[in-house]
C-alpha cells in the first residue's frame, strides 16, 4: 500500500502552491455498516478521537486480490483490449483527468482507442471531451440522468440522444492530431422497442447502411443493443442518420482496437452516487456487460461534501448497491473507488467579494472568508474508504494524495493555477497532477502485485 508520505510527487504539487500552510484535518466519524431504517443517519457513528490518535491511513488501500483483473488485463494488453470504465461527476465529464490517465496508460500499455462517446454533440450542457472529434445536424433532444423531468433508461454516460427529425445526423471521428487517433471498430449503443424507427450509418464516404431498432412483434422490451462496425486499424469517421419509420434512441458510440488501454470517461456534471445507484440497472448493466471492462472506477463526492443535510447511511448503502450492480454486469472486472479532491467554501460566502481591502495590508483575510475545506467532505470520504474495505475493493483518497485540507486557496493563487476561482474544480494542469498522483499509486501497487508468485495470488 503506498502513502500520502510515499508519493513523490505530491512534493511538486506543494511547492508549486503558495498560502498559509493547512491544519492538520480531524479523525472523521466512521460509517461502518450501512443500515437501513429511522435510524441510518447516525448509524455507525463513533465520537472523534484527538488527532494526534490518528492512525495513518493508505492513499491507495487495495484488499488481498481487488485489482488482480485490472492488472491481469494490463499484462494482455499487448495482445488484447484492457478498458477503465470510469463513472463520475463534473472531475470526469470534462476529460482531464481520464484523458491524462488514458495517455499514461496507453504511453505504458498501447492505444486501445478512444472508448464510449455520446453521439455527436448531444443537447445538454456541459459536453466537452478530449482525443474525438465530433458533431451533429438537425433536432435533437436528450435525455439526462438527474435532470428533473427527464425520463429514463439512461445509457453509460447517463444520457439518451434521441430524434424523429428525418435530417437529423451525428457523427464522431478519431482525431488526427491526438495520440488516440485510431480505430478498429465502432459499437453502436441503442435502445430497441415496440415502437422505433431505424438508422443508418457510413464510414467515411462510404455507403449506407440501414439498422432497425424496432422489436419483433411481441418481444420484451425497451432491450439496449449494441450494433457493431468493424473497420480498417486506422483514422475513420462514423455517420449516423434517422431512417424514417419512428424515433431512434441512441446511448453512445465506442471506439474500439483490438489491443492496447481504454479509458471511458462517463461523468455528468453535478450528480452524485445515488443518482447512478437509482438508474435502471436492467438498462446499464447490459452495457456494462457489452463493453466488458477490466477495471470499474466510481469518482463521486464533490456534489455530496456540498450537501451539508447528507444521509451519509443512504450514501454507504448506494455504494453497496452500485458495487453489487457492477459485480452483477462484470464479474471479473475490477473496482475503484475514487475519492474527491480538496474543496474550499467561506463561511461569508459571496458577501466576502463585496468587503473593501482592509487598511492594514498584513491584517490578513477576515476567518468567515477564508477558502476552507467544509466539515462534510472528510465524512464523504471516511464513507468512500470504509464501503471500499466493507465490499473488498479498491479506494484512492484523493484527498490526502493531494495535500490535505484546506488547499484550495493556495492552488488557485499558484503560478500557474492548479484550481479555478470557484475553489471546486480544477485546471488542466491541477487535473494532470490528480491523474499523476492516481497512476503512480496504481503502478507502485503493480509492481507489488507483479512481484508476487502468480501461484500465490488471491483468485481475481
Amino acid at each position: 500500500m503506498t502513502t500520502h508520505r510515499s508519493i513523490a510527487a505530491l512534493v511538486a504539487l506543494v511547492g508549486a502552491c503558495s498560502g498559509t500552510p493547512s491544519e492538520p484535518a480531524p479523525r472523521t466519524p466512521s460509517v461502518e455498516a450501512a443500515p437501513a431504517g429511522d435510524d441510518a443517519r447516525d448509524a455507525g457513528l463513533d465520537d472523534a478521537a484527538p488527532p494526534d490518535a490518528a492512525p495513518v491511513l493508505p492513499v491507495l488501500a487495495v484488499p488481498p486480490g481487488a485489482l488482480d483483473g485490472f492488472h491481469a488485463a494490463l499484462d494482455r494488453a499487448a495482445d488484447g483490449r484492457a478498458l477503465v470504465m470510469v463513472f463520475g461527476d463534473s472531475h470526469t465529464a470534462g476529460d482531464q483527468l481520464t484523458g491524462t490517465l488514458r495517455r499514461l496508460l496507453g504511453a505504458a500499455h498501447g492505444f486501445g482507442g478512444r472508448g464510449f462517446v455520446l453521439p455527436g454533440r448531444p443537447a445538454i450542457r456541459h459536453y466537452y471531451l478530449r482525443d474525438v472529434a465530433y458533431g451533429s445536424e438537425g433536432k435533437w433532444q436528450a435525455e439526462l440522468g438527474g435532470k428533473r423531468d427527464n425520463r429514463e433508461p439512461f445509457g453509460l454516460a447517463g444520457v439518451r440522444s434521441h430524434t424523429t427529425d428525418k435530417r437529423a445526423v451525428a457523427w464522431v471521428a478519431t482525431c488526427a492530431s491526438c495520440p488516440v487517433d485510431q480505430v478498429a471498430r465502432f459499437d453502436i449503443f441503442h435502445l430497441m422497442t415496440a415502437t422505433s424507427g431505424a438508422f443508418s450509418y457510413r464510414v467515411d464516404d462510404g455507403p449506407w447502411t440501414k439498422v432497425s431498432t424496432r422489436l419483433p412483434r411481441g418481444a420484451a422490451g425497451p432491450t439496449p443493443t449494441v450494433t457493431p462496425v468493424a473497420v480498417p486499424d486506422g483514422r475513420h469517421k462514423l455517420t449516423l442518420k434517422h431512417a424514417g419509420g419512428g424515433p431512434i434512441e441512441l446511448f453512445g458510440v465506442a471506439l474500439e482496437r483490438d489491443r492496447g488501454v481504454v479509458v471511458d470517461a462517463l461523468g455528468v456534471v453535478g450528480r452524485r452516487l445515488t443518482h447512478l445507484a437509482s438508474w435502471d440497472w436492467s438498462v446499464i448493466g447490459p452495457q456494462v456487460s457489452a463493453r466488458a471492462p477490466a477495471l470499474v472506477v466510481l469518482q463521486y463526492g464533490t456534489n455530496e461534501a456540498d450537501d451539508p443535510t447528507l444521509d451519509l447511511g443512504a450514501l454507504a448503502r448506494a455504494y453497496d448497491k452500485v458495487i453489487a450492480e457492477v459485480r452483477a454486469a462484470a464479474p471479473g472486472a475490477s473496482i475503484l473507488l475514487l475519492g474527491p479532491p480538496d474543496m474550499g467554501e467561506r463561511e461569508a460566502g459571496r458577501a466576502c467579494d463585496k468587503l473593501p481591502p482592509p487598511a492594514d495590508p498584513d491584517a490578513g483575510v477576515p476567518f468567515e472568508c477564508q477558502w476552507r475545506t467544509p466539515a462534510m467532505l472528510p465524512l464523504v470520504i471516511d464513507v468512500q474508504r470504509q464501503a471500499a474495505a466493507r465490499n473488498q475493493v479498491a479506494f484512492f483518497d484523493t484527498f490526502a494524495a493531494m495535500g490535505g485540507g484546506n488547499q484550495m486557496e493556495a492552488m488557485f493563487t499558484a503560478d500557474p493555477p492548479l484550481a479555478f476561482s470557484d475553489h471546486v474544480h480544477l485546471t488542466a494542469l491541477g487535473y494532470q497532477r490528480w491523474a499523476e498522483l492516481l497512476g503512480a499509486a496504481l503502478a507502485d501497487e503493480r509492481a507489488r502485485w507483479r512481484a508476487i508468485d502468480p501461484t500465490a495470488r488471491p483468485a481475481p
